[in-house]
């Protein structure tokens, strides 16, 4: 099968910085490519869009040397060994093109009870307020995702004891230090939250690296892996805790649309902040999480994106508009 390959740079700003423990985001970029072929009467589209900048130059080294015209199989050669952004990107296109991905028409998730709650330790509990106020009458799970490490820990700590002692049973609590706590401060945490059953995990507590630290931690307390996974991908077969996952950070996107059919199958799918191109497949894979026999809500970021044409659900106006 011979392949036409086109792409597009976009750029956007968020419409508030986004902030965690290690950097703010305050803008994305990266780029739409189309594929289509004679043998197929759709095209497919994907989302190349690392979510750090130093990686930006090498993605379009990379794509740069992809032709216009390629063949099928020369083509998923060629990117054995690019980006894994690069190949998501690709593969998922293709995976469109070859009808292995069937997206529906539209995805609807409410963001109170079909997506974590994105918060940071400056709004957490004016958060948590506002929405216990709005669901006291009707009382409805709804899950919260704190980025921790953002102040000092005896300053989160006394957070933590806020939010606890004002906890209700239907709000459920993620706790993100994206890998800044040392082992010290992350047992401590464990230990404050060792009998709260409402709590779904403590993702990456430790660094990145600190792989033997992370498998102690998870005998004490749930621990999630996010940016563990990236670094280390051979952690997806060897975890057995929770896993945060980002289809579009990932080489394989197509092997962990097989992953969340297995029905112990521990994971969540996680925004990297996509456009509409690339959410079209997050939700794809949200949706099945869903539906699987261990969902947690996913966290899609829903409020965080501007309102422009590049979050439109249809990619062909996207397109044609960059």
């Amino acid at each position: 099968m011979n392949i036409k390959f086109k792409k597009k740079f976009f750029f956007f700003e968020f419409p508030k910085s986004i902030l965690n423990s290690k950097r703010k985001f305050n803008y994305k970029k990266g780029w739409i490519i189309k594929l289509n072929s004679n043998n197929s009467i759709n095209d497919g589209f994907g989302e190349i869009a690392p979510l750090f900048d130093e990686h930006i130059s090498l993605c379009e080294k990379q794509l740069n040397m992809i032709p216009e015209n390629i063949n099928r199989d020369k083509l998923t050669e060629k990117i054995y060994n690019f980006h894994p952004c690069v190949q998501s990107g690709i593969k998922s296109a293709l995976g469109e093109i070859e009808g292995i991905i069937k997206y529906k028409e539209k995805y609807k998730f409410n963001e109170i009870h079909q997506s974590a709650i994105l918060v940071d330790s400056f709004s957490v509990i004016e958060k948590l307020k506002e929405l216990k106020i709005q669901y006291k009458s009707k009382p409805r799970v709804f899950t919260i995702k704190w980025k921790v490490a953002t102040k000092e820990n005896k300053i989160e700590e006394k957070i933590l004891e806020e939010i606890l002692n004002q906890h209700e049973n239907y709000i459920k609590l993620r706790i993100d230090a994206n890998g800044s706590w040392n082992r010290q401060c992350a047992n401590r945490w464990a230990e404050i939250l060792s009998n709260n059953k409402n709590l779904d995990w403590i993702e990456q507590p430790l660094g990145i690296d600190d792989l033997e630290g992370l498998y102690e931690l998870n005998k004490k307390i749930p621990v999630a892996l996010d940016e563990s996974l990236l670094k280390y991908p051979e952690l997806i077969n060897s975890w057995k805790g929770w896993q945060i996952r980002r289809p579009s950070q990932e080489k394989n996107p197509l092997k962990l649309l097989e992953e969340l059919n297995n029905e112990n199958s521990l994971k969540s799918l996680s925004s990297s902040f996509e456009t509409g191109v690339g959410k079209r497949f997050l939700f794809h894979l949200s949706y099945l999480q869903l539906l699987g026999s261990t969902p947690k809500v996913p966290g899609l970021a829903l409020k965080q994106m501007p309102n422009t044409f590049l979050f439109k659900n249809d990619p062909k106006i996207i397109w044609n508009n960059l």
